[in-house]
């Protein structure tokens, strides 16, 4: 089983068309199979002091023959009251009786064009109603029925919504076994669940993008079937291939399923004939946090048997049901978040996650804060986009900054929804707030765990030089090459700070949790990086360092100052270096992107795909930035000073030398590298709060003989006047170091 980072591009493939003439859709031009039956249950509001089920039918002309009108023939089964409404295509006809009723007019449609049936259920009370439509083609006088669609409006004191362990805002990862096999994914549905508990489940959703996707089935069953058939299963339906292809797939049950006591299982199957591309080889659909009884999966060759991928830190299963039931009214939680930052004597705001656990899109809420036990007053918050039933979505609350500076405990709670009282039993969420004298910006650190004989590491390299371009200084690299001891740039784990890297490529961003260094937690890092500039910083820092000229020693200095009282920060060194290469096998970036086509990859890895520049299986000639090669960690203790409890706006400086290594051929690289020192500031959850780099200039840059031009002499190290190591002689006046040992100016026109 292998996880996908990557945000799968979910293609909807096209929909045959050369043995269609008219088909019927619903109004965002999704195409209905001939003979499908749908659900229609939403009741609107006539505006007259009626009611009325829209079916939201429309008829399309795909390929009909020219000179061809299409009619609609509606055959009524069962009408409990009421009448039913036809308006195609332009006069209306009602029907309050069983029976089959013929076209009342002809519609002229060109090619591509749509037309709505208009046509509703008006119940005068509680009841069903089942119609099956038809579209006849006429040619002249005579017509043909050419497609039928059976739609089953329900007029009910219940509701239906959509529900699922996903929400649908998650974002998509996959799984597979990357071969051809059947697969069978389910979720299981406790019986005492707190929302789906006594709910009937009307139709299925799931995603299924893959292209060599075929025979897929929904099924619902009492316990994990042996084998999933018709005889195995309470339900087993077929789902048509026109639907394959789709993020979305809704599949209606023939009869609604109600949720046993014991529970219930619930899943779809489909076969892949060919693993030719990533969504075949991976073509279950996941996302969120990992749960049990949420991604359930066998396949018929390589996992024969059933599995919980929960234990393997998988998150949920793309899968939702219908549920039909009665369900709670003004029920919303917030999730714990924060922290929270505000400067003294001001308000700030925070975006939370609301969960509506009510019936009723969510579109407001009143909540109180509650601090040292004394609640505030009550307050506010309109939800400019709805947040429907069982979905979680981003809602804005502002926090008042608290009377003195420190940080604060506190817990909120939503008392109202839609300006009802919140009947959730538990309303609250707790978080941190920050009251700072001022809001400083501050520095993301991005360690990379890394390698040379990291196969997919190059799309790491990619990722940390996008950091590099979007964030400028504010981007503090840190590339750790620690995955094979072969590499040129090998850091020994005893000699940089434990960050507890599962595999390579990947990354944290000031220490946070561990992700990848190009897609970050979904799709795409910079997001990540985005956010966490947003946070500010709980301390200043400035850095500088020295190096002599035969590049052994850096001797190095930070200015530390604090914004809160009682402060406990450590403070950590590392050297990085940039532009580092060199020949031989230790410089070598292994590469698995060959196999691929360039075209294939996105455009800025392309470069390392089959076609690329860089698409071989090992790369030569790289330039190395972001690279460790000393830290003020010695035998895995860090032997900076150390900076004791800290008040704030108290300051402190500290100094520290550093010993470069001295591997032959990493320290000839270092001679043409660019060196900069990075000062972290980390608390004592072993975040970084803070940090900040500078260029290493020359301690003594002094005794410099001046000459118009170099001696006839190779040259080893090239610095700008201020010290700064340079790969290439800059434009105007340079410091260059030859190999005899002198130091000279050189003028470069």
């Amino acid at each position: 089983m292998k996880k996908i980072f990557t945000f799968l591009s979910l293609c909807l493939l096209s929909i045959a068309a050369s043995a269609q003439e008219y088909v019927f859709t619903d109004k965002e031009g999704n195409v209905f199979e001939d003979g499908a039956v749908i659900n229609r249950s939403e009741v609107v509001d006539d505006g007259f002091g009626g009611i009325n089920l829209p079916g939201n039918l429309f008829v399309k002309n795909v390929n009909a023959e020219e000179g061809c009108q299409v009619a609609i023939e509606a055959q009524i089964t069962k009408i409990d009251n009421g009448d039913l409404q036809l308006c195609f295509p332009t006069n209306c006809q009602s029907y309050s009786e069983t029976g089959t009723y013929e076209p009342n007019g002809k519609a002229t449609l060109a090619i591509g064009e749509s037309k709505d049936l208009m046509t509703e259920w008006i119940p005068t009370e509680y009841g069903e109603c089942t119609v099956t439509y038809s579209a006849k083609k006429y040619q002249g006088l005579s017509g043909e029925a050419c497609r039928s669609i059976t739609v089953k409006y329900k007029y009910s004191n219940t509701q239906q919504n959509w529900w699922g362990y996903i929400s649908a805002n998650d974002i998509a990862s996959s799984v597979g076994v990357s071969a051809a096999d059947t697969y069978h994914c389910a979720i299981f549905i406790p019986g005492d669940h707190e929302i789906a508990a006594g709910k009937t489940i009307n139709a299925i959703r799931f995603g299924l993008v893959a292209p060599h996707a075929t025979d897929a089935k929904v099924w619902v069953a009492s316990s994990l079937p042996s084998s999933i058939d018709a005889s195995h299963t309470l339900q087993f339906v077929d789902v048509p291939a026109s639907e394959l292809g789709k993020e979305q797939i809704d599949i209606q049950l023939p009869t609604p399923c109600e949720i046993p006591a014991s529970g219930i299982y619930v899943g779809y199957s489909f076969t892949i004939t060919s693993a030719t591309t990533s969504n075949d080889a991976y073509p279950v659909l996941f996302g969120g946090e990992p749960a049990i009884n949420t991604l359930i999966l066998k396949t018929e060759k390589n996992v024969p048997d059933w599995s919980d991928l929960y234990s393997n830190g998988f998150g949920k299963l793309f899968l939702q049901v219908l549920l039909e039931g009665t369900f709670a009214e003004n029920n919303a939680t917030a999730a714990d978040f924060g922290p929270v930052y505000s400067v003294l004597g001001e308000s700030t705001t925070a975006m939370i996650a609301v969960t509506n656990g009510g019936g009723t899109p969510l579109s407001s809420i009143d909540y109180t804060i509650t601090t040292d036990g004394v609640t505030g007053a009550e307050q506010h918050a309109d939800i400019a986009n709805p947040i429907a039933f069982s979905n979680t979505g981003k809602v804005k609350i502002t926090v008042a900054a608290d009377e003195t500076t420190g940080q604060k405990a506190k817990t909120l709670n939503i008392t109202k929804v839609n300006g009802n009282a919140n009947t959730a039993e538990d309303a609250s969420a707790n978080f941190t707030l920050y009251t700072l004298p001022e809001l400083v910006e501050r520095n993301i650190v991005v360690e990379e765990y890394t390698g040379t004989g990291c196969g997919w590491c190059p799309r790491g390299l990619v990722g940390m030089e996008n950091m590099r371009q979007a964030f400028g200084n504010r981007f503090v690299g840190i590339g750790i090459h620690q995955y094979n001891s072969s590499d040129a740039m090998y850091i020994s784990p005893s000699g940089y700070a434990k960050l507890n890297f599962d595999g390579a490529p990947s990354c944290r961003i000031n220490r946070g949790e561990v992700i990848d260094p190009y897609y970050g937690s979904a799709d795409d890092i910079l997001v990540d990086c985005v956010e966490e500039l947003a946070i500010p910083a709980l301390a200043k820092v400035n850095v500088s360092a020295t190096i002599d000229e035969e590049l052994e020693k850096v001797d190095a200095k930070a200015q530390i100052e604090t914004l809160l009282d009682n402060s406990e920060y450590t403070l950590e060194f590392v050297v990085i270096g940039d532009g580092l290469t060199g020949t031989g096998t230790a410089w070598n970036q292994s590469n698995y992107y060959y196999q691929y086509s360039s075209s294939e990859l996105p455009e800025d890895l392309a470069i390392f795909g089959n076609g690329g520049k860089y698409g071989k299986s090992s790369v030569t000639g790289w330039l190395f930035n972001d690279v460790a090669l000393v830290s003020s960690y010695v035998s895995n203790s860090n032997k900076a000073p150390k900076l004791d409890v800290m008040n704030a706006g108290e300051q402190k400086e500290a100094e520290y030398s550093l010993t470069m290594p001295t591997k032959t051929t990493l320290k000839n690289a270092v001679k043409n590298a660019e060196l900069f020192i990075v000062a972290l500031i980390v608390d004592k959850e072993k975040h970084i709060v803070n940090a900040a780099k500078a260029p290493i200039t020359i301690a003594d840059p002094s005794g410099i003989e001046n000459v118009n031009a170099a001696a006839n002499n190779e040259q080893i190290a090239r610095y700008t006047l201020d010290g700064r190591r340079v790969q290439g002689m800059q434009k105007g006046l340079n410091i260059v170091r030859m190999a005899n040992g002198k130091t000279i100016k050189v003028i470069q026109k």
